[in-house]
């Protein structure tokens, strides 16, 4: 079968579930192609999306949360008229595809072949891919064959949305399968040069880096060793971040200050515990390899939701501020918080190989 897979350029979470989705398809027999749902959308339309969405989300994340809880109590029609322009030529290319089926990993894409659907221009299959631990604004009014959700739990949150209970399937979020490899810890340190190292913790938070991750830095430094221990804060695309860390700083040799890198499975299957903004994918990428979760309420929204669903069910620890950080450090590593406890608690019904899954879903045999 051909299958576009749409995604969305808005972070790159979405990019790289489309991508382990593609991954896999191929690996099945199947053609993927993989497209950016912002290119069907007019320039200025994509722009104010893509450059909006990051600016809010990296410089004024509380701006951002009041939207998404606008959205959540009262969904503004703006959000689906906009995502709409793009129907038509998201239309012509599944036809230049000779595409088979659809799957959606954002919801703009997934709102164009609802619209498409709605005129009766579009009979394919399409499936939806939620990438967050809740049913985000928009979702429950989509047309899709078939939702692809994170976790069993969600299951009863995404039906009262309003979508057909039978079109609901609990696959996980897809993440690459190099999260999902075992890989044991001293071999991945050995890999970053820190097998000499008593615990390693890694402060990411997403592609964009996002939130307060300086000042959580120094917090987290002060409850490590300079010589023992390291603190690998991973900054992302944040080129702004990356630098003034760089100099801010030196004065803490346990601080190792990375930027963009290829390399984060490596990093979460050789660390003690990964301090993250509770992203979807994220949380999924470390609960594949895993790891020990620490929040921090970087972004209210989305990323809220899913801080609550994990953090309310044992699959995380969270802080509500940098100030949080220290003692739940402190006891991670003086054994008063057992990190098995929440690894244990994932094992019982956390779903895997979420993109074979869905695979199969929509490319029955």
């Amino acid at each position: 079968m051909k299958v576009t897979i749409f995604t969305c350029a808005t972070g790159g979470g979405h990019n790289s579930t489309a991508a382990a989705i593609g991954r896999e398809l191929a690996a099945l027999g199947h053609i993927p192609v993989i497209r950016d749902a912002l290119a069907f959308l007019p320039k200025s339309s994509a722009n104010f999306i893509s450059k909006g969405h990051n600016f809010a989300y990296r410089y004024a994340p509380k701006l951002y949360g009041v939207g998404y809880r606008m959205e959540e109590r009262n969904p503004s029609p703006l959000l689906y008229e906009q995502s709409v322009k793009g129907a038509d030529l998201l239309r012509e290319a599944l036809r230049a595809d000779g595409a088979d089926a659809a799957i959606c990993v954002h919801v703009f894409p997934a709102m164009m072949i609802t619209e498409l659907r709605r005129r009766g221009e579009l009979s394919l299959p399409a499936w939806f891919v939620a990438t967050d631990y809740t049913c985000s604004p928009g979702v429950g009014k989509l047309d899709m064959d078939g939702y692809c959700i994170p976790h069993p739990a969600l299951l009863e949150e995404f039906a009262a949305a309003g979508l057909d209970p039978s079109r609901l399937h609990a696959t996980g979020i897809p993440v690459s399968p190099d999260f999902i490899r075992p890989l044991d810890k001293q071999t991945a340190r050995r890999a970053l040069h820190l097998e000499n190292k008593r615990h390693v913790v890694v402060l990411a938070c997403g592609s964009m880096g996002a939130g307060p991750m300086r000042s959580a830095a120094e917090k987290i430094a002060r409850e490590l060793s300079p010589s023992e221990d390291k603190l690998v804060m991973v900054c992302g695309s944040n080129r702004r971040l990356y630098r003034s860390s760089k100099l801010t700083l030196e004065e803490y040799p346990q601080i190792q200050v990375v930027g963009f890198t290829k390399r984060m499975p490596l990093y979460l299957h050789g660390c003690d515990a990964l301090v993250t903004k509770a992203g979807g994918l994220t949380t999924t990428e470390a609960v594949a390899a895993g790891v020990p979760l620490l929040y921090l309420d970087a972004v209210p929204g989305c990323e809220t939701r899913n801080l609550e669903f994990m953090s309310s069910r044992g699959y995380a620890l969270a802080a509500v501020d940098e100030a949080e950080l220290p003692p739940l450090i402190r006891g991670l590593f003086s054994g008063a918080i057992d990190p098995e406890t929440m690894l244990r608690n994932r094992e019982k019904n956390f779903p895997r190989d979420a993109a074979k899954a869905i695979c199969t879903l929509v490319c029955p045999a």
